[in-house]
Protein backbone atom coordinates (compact mmCIF):
# COMPACT_ATOMS: atom_id res chain seq x y z
CA UNK A 1 0.00 0.00 0.00
CA UNK A 2 2.93 2.56 0.84
CA UNK A 3 4.24 1.88 -2.65
CA UNK A 4 0.93 2.86 -4.18
CA UNK A 5 0.25 5.54 -1.92
CA UNK A 6 3.79 7.23 -2.74
CA UNK A 7 3.18 6.89 -6.28
CA UNK A 8 -0.35 8.65 -6.51
CA UNK A 9 0.41 10.85 -3.48
CA UNK A 10 3.40 12.17 -5.63
CA UNK A 11 1.56 11.90 -8.68
CA UNK A 12 -1.21 13.90 -7.45
CA UNK A 13 1.18 16.58 -5.30
CA UNK A 14 3.15 16.98 -8.62
CA UNK A 15 0.07 17.87 -10.68
CA UNK A 16 -1.22 20.20 -7.57
CA UNK A 17 2.51 21.67 -8.02
CA UNK A 18 2.18 21.93 -12.26
CA UNK A 19 -1.16 23.54 -11.86
CA UNK A 20 -0.51 25.74 -8.93
CA UNK A 21 2.57 26.99 -11.53
CA UNK A 22 0.21 27.22 -15.04
CA UNK A 23 -2.24 29.34 -12.38
CA UNK A 24 0.15 31.72 -10.80
CA UNK A 25 1.60 32.05 -14.75
CA UNK A 26 -1.88 33.21 -15.68
CA UNK A 27 -2.20 35.48 -13.24
CA UNK A 28 1.27 37.26 -13.30
CA UNK A 29 0.55 37.63 -17.53
CA UNK A 30 -2.92 38.85 -16.99
CA UNK A 31 -1.10 41.34 -14.87
CA UNK A 32 1.12 42.34 -16.92
CA UNK A 33 -1.97 42.32 -19.63
CA UNK A 34 -3.96 44.47 -17.48
CA UNK A 35 -0.83 46.87 -16.87
CA UNK A 36 1.64 47.33 -19.86
CA UNK A 37 3.04 50.45 -18.14
CA UNK A 38 3.69 49.26 -14.78
CA UNK A 39 1.62 49.01 -12.01
CA UNK A 40 -0.19 52.57 -10.53
CA UNK A 41 -1.85 53.73 -7.59
CA UNK A 42 -4.13 51.55 -7.85
CA UNK A 43 -6.23 52.02 -4.05
CA UNK A 44 -5.65 55.71 -4.74
CA UNK A 45 -3.83 56.27 -1.44
CA UNK A 46 -0.96 58.58 -3.26
CA UNK A 47 1.64 55.85 -3.14
CA UNK A 48 2.72 52.83 -5.04
CA UNK A 49 3.43 50.23 -2.80
CA UNK A 50 2.63 46.18 -2.18
CA UNK A 51 -0.98 46.93 -1.62
CA UNK A 52 -1.47 48.63 -4.92
CA UNK A 53 0.49 45.18 -6.39
CA UNK A 54 -2.07 43.02 -3.73
CA UNK A 55 -5.21 44.65 -5.22
CA UNK A 56 -4.06 44.15 -9.40
CA UNK A 57 -3.19 40.44 -8.21
CA UNK A 58 -6.39 39.94 -6.84
CA UNK A 59 -8.09 41.20 -10.29
CA UNK A 60 -6.24 39.53 -12.56
CA UNK A 61 -6.79 36.00 -10.60
CA UNK A 62 -10.77 36.66 -10.47
CA UNK A 63 -10.66 37.21 -13.66
CA UNK A 64 -8.16 34.17 -14.61
CA UNK A 65 -10.66 32.17 -12.41
CA UNK A 66 -13.79 33.45 -14.30
CA UNK A 67 -12.06 32.49 -17.87
CA UNK A 68 -11.06 29.51 -16.95
CA UNK A 69 -14.76 28.62 -15.43
CA UNK A 70 -16.41 30.00 -18.81
CA UNK A 71 -13.73 27.12 -20.41
CA UNK A 72 -14.82 24.41 -18.24
CA UNK A 73 -18.45 25.04 -18.52
CA UNK A 74 -18.41 25.40 -22.60
CA UNK A 75 -16.25 21.81 -22.21
CA UNK A 76 -17.96 20.00 -19.79
CA UNK A 77 -20.94 19.07 -23.00
CA UNK A 78 -18.62 17.28 -24.75
CA UNK A 79 -16.40 15.60 -21.98
CA UNK A 80 -19.71 14.55 -20.38
CA UNK A 81 -20.10 13.07 -24.06
CA UNK A 82 -16.74 11.18 -24.25
CA UNK A 83 -17.15 9.91 -20.85
CA UNK A 84 -20.81 8.66 -21.45
CA UNK A 85 -19.10 7.08 -24.35
CA UNK A 86 -16.47 5.27 -23.03
CA UNK A 87 -18.79 3.81 -20.11
CA UNK A 88 -21.30 2.37 -22.93
CA UNK A 89 -18.18 0.82 -24.56
CA UNK A 90 -17.38 -0.49 -21.22
CA UNK A 91 -20.66 -1.66 -20.31
CA UNK A 92 -20.98 -3.39 -24.18
CA UNK A 93 -17.81 -5.30 -23.30
CA UNK A 94 -18.67 -6.16 -20.26
CA UNK A 95 -22.07 -7.68 -21.62
CA UNK A 96 -20.25 -9.40 -24.29
CA UNK A 97 -17.51 -11.14 -22.20
CA UNK A 98 -20.14 -12.46 -20.13
CA UNK A 99 -22.49 -13.80 -23.01
CA UNK A 100 -18.89 -15.13 -24.69
CA UNK A 101 -18.85 -17.10 -21.46
CA UNK A 102 -22.41 -18.14 -21.18
CA UNK A 103 -22.19 -19.51 -24.59
CA UNK A 104 -18.94 -21.27 -23.51
CA UNK A 105 -20.56 -22.46 -20.33
CA UNK A 106 -23.61 -24.02 -22.63
CA UNK A 107 -21.33 -25.67 -24.99
CA UNK A 108 -19.61 -27.70 -22.36
CA UNK A 109 -23.38 -28.06 -21.10
CA UNK A 110 -23.63 -31.61 -22.96
CA UNK A 111 -20.26 -33.09 -21.96
CA UNK A 112 -20.71 -31.92 -17.50
CA UNK A 113 -24.92 -33.61 -18.41
CA UNK A 114 -23.15 -36.88 -20.10
CA UNK A 115 -20.60 -37.22 -16.98
CA UNK A 116 -23.56 -36.55 -14.60
CA UNK A 117 -25.73 -38.88 -15.88
CA UNK A 118 -22.56 -41.38 -16.37
CA UNK A 119 -22.34 -40.78 -12.51
CA UNK A 120 -25.65 -41.82 -11.59
CA UNK A 121 -26.07 -44.60 -13.69
CA UNK A 122 -22.96 -45.77 -12.30
CA UNK A 123 -23.95 -45.18 -8.62
CA UNK A 124 -27.59 -47.10 -8.91
CA UNK A 125 -25.47 -49.63 -10.39
CA UNK A 126 -23.37 -49.84 -7.29
CA UNK A 127 -26.01 -49.44 -4.44
CA UNK A 128 -28.03 -51.97 -6.99
CA UNK A 129 -25.19 -54.41 -6.18
CA UNK A 130 -24.64 -53.45 -2.76
CA UNK A 131 -28.55 -54.22 -2.12
CA UNK A 132 -28.35 -57.96 -3.89
CA UNK A 133 -25.06 -58.28 -2.07
CA UNK A 134 -26.62 -57.18 1.67
CA UNK A 135 -29.60 -59.19 0.49
CA UNK A 136 -27.28 -62.83 -0.25
CA UNK A 137 -25.17 -62.27 3.06
CA UNK A 138 -28.48 -61.22 5.11
CA UNK A 139 -30.32 -64.89 3.60
CA UNK A 140 -27.15 -66.75 4.91
CA UNK A 141 -27.01 -65.20 8.38
CA UNK A 142 -30.77 -64.81 9.09
CA UNK A 143 -33.51 -66.83 8.42
CA UNK A 144 -37.50 -66.82 8.41
CA UNK A 145 -39.31 -63.32 9.45
CA UNK A 146 -35.81 -61.53 10.35
CA UNK A 147 -34.92 -61.77 6.35
CA UNK A 148 -37.92 -60.12 5.00
CA UNK A 149 -37.30 -56.71 7.75
CA UNK A 150 -33.63 -56.72 6.82
CA UNK A 151 -34.27 -57.07 2.72
CA UNK A 152 -36.89 -53.87 2.81
CA UNK A 153 -34.55 -52.26 4.87
CA UNK A 154 -32.01 -52.35 2.26
CA UNK A 155 -34.72 -52.15 -0.51
CA UNK A 156 -35.20 -48.49 0.88
CA UNK A 157 -31.67 -48.07 0.93
CA UNK A 158 -31.03 -48.24 -2.52
CA UNK A 159 -34.46 -46.40 -3.00
CA UNK A 160 -33.46 -43.49 -1.15
CA UNK A 161 -29.80 -43.76 -2.54
CA UNK A 162 -31.21 -43.55 -6.76
CA UNK A 163 -33.67 -41.25 -5.39
CA UNK A 164 -30.94 -38.53 -4.68
CA UNK A 165 -28.73 -39.18 -7.35
CA UNK A 166 -31.69 -38.56 -9.69
CA UNK A 167 -32.54 -35.08 -7.61
CA UNK A 168 -28.92 -34.48 -8.17
CA UNK A 169 -28.67 -34.85 -12.18
CA UNK A 170 -32.60 -32.62 -12.21
CA UNK A 171 -30.42 -30.01 -10.11
CA UNK A 172 -27.16 -29.76 -12.18
CA UNK A 173 -29.58 -29.88 -15.38
CA UNK A 174 -31.44 -26.83 -14.11
CA UNK A 175 -28.11 -24.96 -13.21
CA UNK A 176 -26.92 -25.39 -16.25
CA UNK A 177 -30.13 -24.30 -18.19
Amino acid sequence: MGFFKKLFGGLLGGAAVAGGAVATTKVVQKVKENNPDGIGDVNEDGQVDYKDYVEEVKKAATEVYSETSDKVKEAAPEVREKVDAFVGDAKDKVIDTYADLSDKVRASAPDVMDKVNAFVDDAKDKVGDLVENIKDKAGDIIDGDEIEDVKEAVEEVGETVAEKAEELKEAVEEKLE
